[in-house]
């Protein structure tokens, strides 16, 4: 009877049929992580900027009476700008972050594209009281129950707002640091839920098709190891025979 040591170890192949379904495998989970990550972070967008809108009609006492289109798009001009302080700021600074500041102009021209697009940019729709009073009584500020905010896309052309009142709703809005310092976790419920059981709890890891090659090639160092091992010893058992 063949002793346990002596068991047939199989290698695998590193172009083995078994290591390319790894190989997909892995490939289709990171292109559905990297898919559900661009949806999360388009969605965390979103509802940042509905809550922007949000705080900014409330402070214009503005929660039934709904927005003209040129009074929506005054509104979406100052949405665009709401950085340009901290950009200024950043940029005077001796060692500016310039990692920030790409961000936030990177942030800028992609809004200020979709403003200028035929679709428009993405806003809460304060045109419509309904939809305004969805927005500023019933939505409680996150982004996993923002999908009772009804939304428009909004375009810059159409209208020319005139300067005056683009003035006389300067002098009323909230700065981007008095939004902040109101806004709420937008994380949601569910992500909250599932980063606590992470803590606790042990995921196992699926297999790279690299993990599996070198699996298997340390499987066959350590039989050929094994094998010169019970050579010698063999050897050595011979020699004190005689």
């Amino acid at each position: 009877m063949a002793g346990k040591g002596n068991a047939k170890v199989v290698v695998t192949h590193p172009k083995s049929r078994k290591v390319r379904q790894l190989q997909r495998q892995s490939r289709r989970e990171k292109r559905i992580s990297e898919q559900k990550g661009k949806r999360n972070a388009k969605a965390a967008l979103e509802a940042a900027r509905f809550f922007w809108f949000r705080e900014q009609c409330l402070a214009l006492g503005r929660t039934k009476l709904a927005f003209s289109r040129e009074e929506a798009q005054v509104l979406t001009e100052q949405y665009l700008k709401r950085n340009d302080e901290e950009i200024v700021a950043l940029k005077s600074m001796r060692n500016p972050t310039a990692g920030r500041i790409k961000i936030l102009e990177a942030m800028k021209t992609s809004e200020a594209d979709d403003f200028n697009s035929s679709k428009g940019i993405v806003i809460p729709d304060i045109t419509n009281s309904d939809n305004l009073e969805i927005l500023t009584s019933i939505w409680d500020g996150r982004a996993d129950t923002a999908g009772v905010v009804r939304r428009v896309g909004l375009t810059r052309t159409g209208v020319s707002p005139a300067a005056p009142a683009v003035t006389e709703l300067e002098g009323k809005l909230l700065t981007i640091d008095e939004v902040r310092e109101r806004s709420i976790d937008f994380t949601s419920r569910k992500a909250r839920k599932f980063q606590t059981m992470k803590r606790v709890q042990s995921v196992k890891k699926t297999p790279t098709a690299e993990d599996v090659w070198l699996r298997s090639k340390k499987r066959g160092v350590d039989l050929q190891a094994k094998r010169l091992r019970q050579g010698r010893e063999a050897v050595l058992k011979t020699r004190r025979a005689n």
